[in-house]
């Protein structure tokens, strides 16, 4: 499984309300980064901002991700707050 698929997991699981699954998934997904590009790197890093309720933070980061990375917006809008449109021309 990939970085990003563990914190896809993170994401459902606090959606969920299920925050100690939320963060075993993350740690998952940081373990799985040391080895990938920043990429990936990123993502990850947004997830567990979001995971752990740093939303704004969380918020900033992937508006700058998705700037480098345009064709990552719809798995922001999975991995990310909520109200923020993530997608290109979004």
């Amino acid at each position: 499984m990939s970085a990003i698929e563990y914190a896809l997991l993170a994401a459902l699981a606090a959606d969920a309300g299920d925050s100690v699954s939320a963060r075993e998934h993350i740690a998952r997904a940081q373990q799985h980064t040391r080895t990938y590009a920043r990429r990936e790197r990123q993502v990850v890093e947004i997830a567990a901002l979001a995971v752990t309720g740093q939303a704004i933070r969380a918020a900033g980061l992937a508006l700058e991700h998705v700037r480098e990375f345009p064709s990552d917006g719809e798995l922001l809008t999975r991995l990310a707050p909520p109200d923020v449109d993530y997608r290109p021309g979004g």
